[in-house]
């Protein structure tokens, strides 16, 4: 300790060096003043990547292109969709977009690294990732993308609506740049979680992808562990490690490609899925969002399957009454209601019950059969213990007996509305 500080005491104080060679001290080194590249830096490029210019720098730019009879199938059913519905050109003005973020929360301090791309050419689908291989790369990533994002019909992605868009917009705000996106943008994630919500365990798109599309991935980074293997690539700079990461992101865009012409042609009403749970949130999901006349046929041909559950049912005959009503079409409406009064689910026969007794009050003006109905009603809501159904079924039934003890004629006061 005593030769350390001798050897200190040695060397000249900081207060006994002049202003002048302490300012020199601080020059940097002819090195540092003119930077080497990012690569000299030991920032590596992808395998099979290569580096685009841009105003700001070079970006690593990986481009794949794949091929087969899943592509094939996939172009073929957006394909229809597009003559269908006359909307977003064709198929190939379609980009699918899917990232990969530093963070699942999003947030000004999440950073975006990987924005991949598909879109369709001839029979092939041409997937482009953009990788930010450190955040100096961040503003030459997003001007190359931006120009990659002109002249597109639509965009495409699974809960881009929510996280990607969002994401990719605060990004290019930090950067001063405004991100222009074409005005038509589809999430699949809202018409995929109507569809298979009351089936599947989840509606992620990797769930759809290994239930519906039947796809098992092998080699493989699971989400939630992408951030950190970013933040490990960032410390030792090996690129390889990430290799999993990449293959993860393509994975999603061809399984995002493929789920799209299922998903878009079920919406359009060009097929129907085979399962009848499906098959019936399909119908209730197109008659929500576009009142379609044909999927009102579809859920009277399939709300009394006995393989739905109850719950679902339930919704199909309760959205089938509704938009029938609002058609002024009540004998149809009634005709559905007698269904439902045999259905093996007591809250179907509940609702079936109720139903049927405001119709026959109301609108048929048959008090004696509106009575036996709410009678009914009232039994099965007692052997349930329902103590809130019972007494409207009872209050009902008081009203009901008061009319008929009136004889045939009513006021017309008292028919005004359901009550």
């Amino acid at each position: 300790l005593l030769q350390c500080l001798h050897e200190r005491t040695d060397q000249p104080s900081m207060s006994g060096r002049s202003f002048r060679e302490r300012y020199s001290s601080l020059a940097l080194p002819e090195s540092v003043t003119n930077p080497p590249s990012s690569a000299e830096y030991g920032w590596p490029t992808p395998a099979g990547a290569r580096l685009v210019d841009s105003p700001f720098g070079p970006c690593s730019v990986i481009e794949q292109v794949f091929a087969g009879d899943a592509i094939r199938a996939a172009r073929s059913q957006i394909d229809d969709c597009c003559r269908h519905s006359g909307e977003h050109g064709s198929t190939e003005d379609l980009l699918f977009l899917d990232t990969e973020t530093t963070g699942l929360s999003g947030g000004t301090g999440t950073h975006v690294f990987l924005v991949g791309v598909g879109q369709f050419s001839g029979s092939s689908f041409v997937i482009r990732q953009f990788f930010m291989r450190h955040p100096g790369d961040e503003r030459a990533m997003l001007a190359v993308l931006s120009d990659t994002l002109h002249d597109i019909g639509a965009l495409v992605t699974f809960n881009g609506r929510s996280f990607d868009v969002p994401l990719l917009e605060t990004r290019f705000r930090m950067h001063a740049r405004e991100l222009h996106l074409p005005p038509t943008h589809i999430d699949l994630l809202s018409p995929a979680r109507a569809i298979w919500k009351h089936r599947l365990p989840s509606c992620s798109l990797g769930t759809i992808e290994r239930q519906i599309l039947g796809v098992v991935r092998t080699n493989d980074a699971p989400g939630w562990l992408i951030p950190q293997l970013y933040f490990d690539y960032l410390r030792h700079r090996r690129v390889e490690t990430l290799d999993s990461v990449f293959e993860h992101n393509r994975l999603d865009i061809v399984s995002l490609a493929r789920a799209t012409g299922i998903v878009r042609s079920y919406e359009l009403g060009i097929a129907r899925p085979e399962h009848p749970i499906d098959s019936l949130a399909l119908a209730l999901y197109r008659l929500r969002r576009h009142g379609s006349p044909s999927a009102a046929t579809e859920i009277q041909a399939c709300w009394t399957t006995a393989s739905i559950p109850a719950d679902l049912r339930l919704r199909g005959l309760q959205s089938l009454s509704i938009w029938l009503k609002r058609q002024r079409r009540h004998d149809e409406a009634a005709i559905e209601w007698y269904r439902g009064l045999s259905d093996p689910s007591r809250i179907i026969r509940q609702y079936a019950a109720e139903e049927l007794a405001k119709f026959l009050e109301h609108h048929a003006r048959d008090h004696e059969k509106a009575r036996d109905i709410a009678r009914r009603g009232a039994d099965g809501a007692a052997l349930a213990n329902d103590a809130l159904a019972l007494a409207a079924f009872e209050r009902r039934l008081q009203r009901l007996e008061r009319k008929l003890s009136r004889g045939p004629r009513i006021l017309a006061s008292e028919e005004k509305g359901y009550p």
